[in-house]
This record gives structure tokens, sequence and C-alpha cells, in this order.
């Protein structure tokens, strides 16, 4: 390999339109950066879609299940305790912590850049560790299509909505929020 092919991650040369060939394996491993767990993204994002509720509510969506900071629901705290700022902020970094471990526990590092990192742990803080390891989206991930899997987060095999019910009614809101996920997903990480 010549001086002009170095820094290409092992490309194999021009093609005859005068391209650089790259293999999806050596692109991998080109952008393949460590995964960082509750990131100031995530966290954000968090914020956005769950708010950030210092006093305890009880939670319509969810049956009447008392929620606080965004969106835990465990341990349980009883309705209108008041928490600080501090305590939901240490909450929050807790709970991206826990779901993106979660999440790296069924479903390999090496199929993620942070973008869909940070995508499947938002959905997983939403509809729970189990729902989140059991989806399809999570199913597709494994198997290595990230970009199913990214689509998989909002819609269905048949482009109908997914996870986007409260009771067996559609709730627009968990709609818009799982096309943010499916969006965020698909939407390569810039590495360093």
């Amino acid at each position: 390999m010549g001086p002009a092919h170095q820094g290409m991650g092992g490309a194999q040369g021009p093609d005859q339109a005068g391209r650089f060939v790259v293999s999806r394996a050596q692109l991998a491993v080109k952008v393949a950066a460590p995964l960082v767990l509750g990131g100031a993204a995530l966290l954000g994002a968090m914020h956005r879609w769950e708010d950030q509720r210092l006093v305890v509510y009880a939670d319509k969506l969810a049956g009447g299940l008392p929620t606080y900071c965004s969106g835990r629901t465990q341990p349980p705290r009883p309705v209108g305790e008041r928490l600080t700022q501090a305590q939901c902020d240490a909450i929050d970094q807790q709970t991206a912590t826990e779901y993106g471990r979660a999440v790296l526990a069924c479903i390999p590092a090496d199929k993620f850049d942070q973008n869909s990192f940070d995508a499947f742990t938002l959905f997983a803080v939403n509809v729970g560790k189990q729902g989140a390891c059991e989806s399809r989206a999570a199913r597709l991930l494994r198997t290595g299509d990230r970009e199913a899997a990214c689509r998989a987060l909002a819609r269905g095999p048949d482009g109908r909505p997914v996870w986007s019910f409260a009771g067996g009614v559609f709730v627009r809101g968990l709609q818009k929020r799982r096309q943010y996920e499916a969006n965020w997903c698909l939407t390569l990480a810039e590495v360093g």
C-alpha cells in the first residue's frame, strides 16, 4: 500500500470512479470509540422528554405510579414528597448510568456508536429495561442491522407506531418521543 493509501483504514485503493472502497467492517473499526454512560446529551434528552420534577407526582400515563425527577419510579416515594435539585441531578445521573448498563447487558457494545447507545438508553428509561432488551429494535441491533433497529424504536414492520400507547390508548407525545429516539439513533456520532 502506497503513501496515498495510508490512514484509509485498510482501503483497497480507488475504484474505477476514483473513490476509495472501504468495507463496513473497516468503517466500523474506524468510528469505534468508547461509550459514555450517562453523558450530557443523554441527560439533556431525559430532561427534555421527562421534565425534571422535584415533587413526586402520580403519573397518569403510568396508571398513577408515583414518579419523580426525570421519570424515576423506583424506589417508591410518596406523592407530594419534595426533593432538592441536587438530589434529582444525582438520581438522574444514576438512572442514566443504570439503564445504560442494562442496555449493554443485552446488546453488545460494538453494535453502538454514542448516539445509538444514548437513544437506546433513553428508550429503556421510558419502556423499562426488560421492555427495551426484549424489543424488536434490540433483536435487530444484536443481528447488526442498525438502521432497521433504530427505525424499530418508533415503528413496527407494518409502519405503525410502537411503544406509543398507555392503557391501550395511543399517546401522541409518546410517538413523538419514539420518533426522536429513532432519529437520534440513526444519526452517526462524530468521533474525536
